[in-house]
């Protein structure tokens, strides 16, 4: 940025960020091309990934090395092929640019932090953020996580100074961050009756990622003629790496689920101690009650990790109202916890290896499923980032621990909104505003659900 390359400062931010996801993203879209001109280097790539991708034994270093330099060697080959020069090569901007409104990157360090927006033509503009520190995110990240945690205190007293601490977060993000970047892109009011809603993507660097963005926003002023809020300005996305936002806007948008191709995966009483999950058949009812005669159920014991596997890959959507559980130190051991965990749980790790390739939406109704990790917190680790690699297009995440029947009052407005034919990242966004209207000094209730997606 100092010296004056916007665009590569672009393409280095990317190459840094999201390897896992971006590297595995990149062979399956790279893959296609190839096999179909070479099969018997795709044959050949894909065995080798798949042994990549296999757990093996812990012991057994030589072999996964062995394993390793064939793999590199074999793209070194296939680089070499007339039109495969760019195989599982970093991509240039103009092949990352969104089809309409902007991606916005976040980049926060001490040598000076931006933000970076990219909109359709390409061509990439800098808002500088001058008071946008790492002590000041970090700062301001300790904080909100601990009013987080005191959203569930015993005391009335702590509950209310946790709701207010967030609220200053919110408004916060917006004087440092979400503010001057509307501004800047000409997004400075809410559109009127019958006017489309303007569409930008966020995707933050490191433990900014923790926060709301899609919430910033001074909420008092939500009614005014300027409101200084995001919600009431754009309809706002996440996505965890450019690569991720564009493998998945090339694919095509599909209709709602045919009948009995949407899984919920309800867990009302979870064995180990897990606390009852009431809302967890209610959130059934809704989609029961929006897509009548589409929606298959795995509940209670007949929740287990096989039973939910096989549902998945008959499913289109998937909706899971269970307990979530994130790993900071660990966050490939994120889990969603179902009726035989203790034995197999359903973690990132088992998610990641799957392959949807019809797949659209994943709805993770549960604790947590979008956070992200402290210590890798730009390889976008989770298991929301999970559910993407995995094929779904779509899906609905929280960054915090979610109340029991809030979580049922926004599925149904979500799932309402898109029967009605709305897409998946406007469904979000129509529900967060009508939840924050009804509880404007609770942010915990309403700020916590994000769309990761095209």
């Amino acid at each position: 940025m100092r010296a004056g390359s916007v665009t590569q400062a672009v393409e280095l931010f990317e190459q840094g960020r999201g390897l896992l996801l971006s590297q595995a993203l990149d062979s399956r879209t790279d893959l296609t091309a190839l096999a179909e001109r070479h099969p018997d280097l795709a044959d050949r790539f894909t065995a080798l990934c798949a042994e990549l991708d296999s757990p093996g034994p812990a012991d057994d270093v030589v072999a996964r090395r062995a394993t390793a330099t064939a793999f590199d060697r074999l793209v070194a080959d296939i680089q070499k092929l007339p039109g495969f020069d760019r195989f599982l090569r970093p991509p240039a901007v103009a092949d990352l640019a969104p089809d309409e409104g902007q991606v916005v990157i976040v980049s926060v360090s001490r040598y000076g932090s931006y933000a970076l927006v990219l909109p359709a033509d390409g061509k990439v503009t800098a808002v500088p953020l001058p008071t946008l520190t790492p002590d000041a995110v970090l700062a301001e990240v300790g904080d909100f996580l601990q009013a987080i945690r005191d959203t569930t205190a015993n005391s009335a007293r702590t509950r209310a100074a946790a709701q207010d601490r967030m609220t200053r977060t919110l408004g916060w993000l917006w004087d440092t961050v979400a503010g001057p970047v509307l501004d800047a892109v000409g997004i400075t009011r809410t559109p009127r009756g019958g006017e489309s809603w303007p569409r930008l993507w966020w995707c933050p660097s490191g433990l900014l990622s923790f926060l709301p963005l899609h919430a910033a926003g001074h909420h008092d002023t939500a009614s005014g003629a300027v409101p200084r809020t995001v919600l009431d300005r754009v309809v706002c996305s996440v996505t965890p790496t450019l690569r991720a936002f564009a493998h998945f806007r090339r694919a095509a948008d599909s209709p709602p689920p045919r009948a009995g191709r949407a899984v919920v995966v309800a867990m009302p009483k979870t064995p180990g101690g897990y606390a009852d999950l009431s809302g967890a058949e209610a959130e059934t009812a809704v989609l029961r009650q929006h897509f009548p005669g589409e929606v298959v159920v795995r509940t209670g014991t007949a929740a287990t990790h096989d039973a939910v596997l096989d549902a998945l890959a008959r499913a289109r959507w998937a909706h899971f109202a269970c307990h979530g559980r994130s790993d900071l130190a660990d966050p490939s051991a994120g889990r969603l916890v179902l009726a035989d965990h203790h034995n197999r749980p359903l973690t990132v790790m088992d998610l990641a290896r799957l392959r949807m390739d019809n797949a659209e939406l994943a709805f993770l109704s549960a604790c947590s499923t979008a956070r992200p990790s402290g210590r890798l917190a730009d390889e976008a680790i989770h298991l929301a980032s999970a559910f993407q690699l995995a094929g779904y297009r779509h899906v609905i995440g929280t960054l915090w621990r979610i109340g029991d029947w809030q979580a049922v009052d926004i599925a149904d407005l979500i799932y309402s909104a898109l029967a009605d034919g709305a897409d998946v990242a406007e469904a979000v966004h129509s529900a967060t505003r009508r939840m924050r209207d009804r509880w404007p000094d609770d942010p915990s209730a309403w700020a916590s659900h994000i769309h990761v997606g095209p």
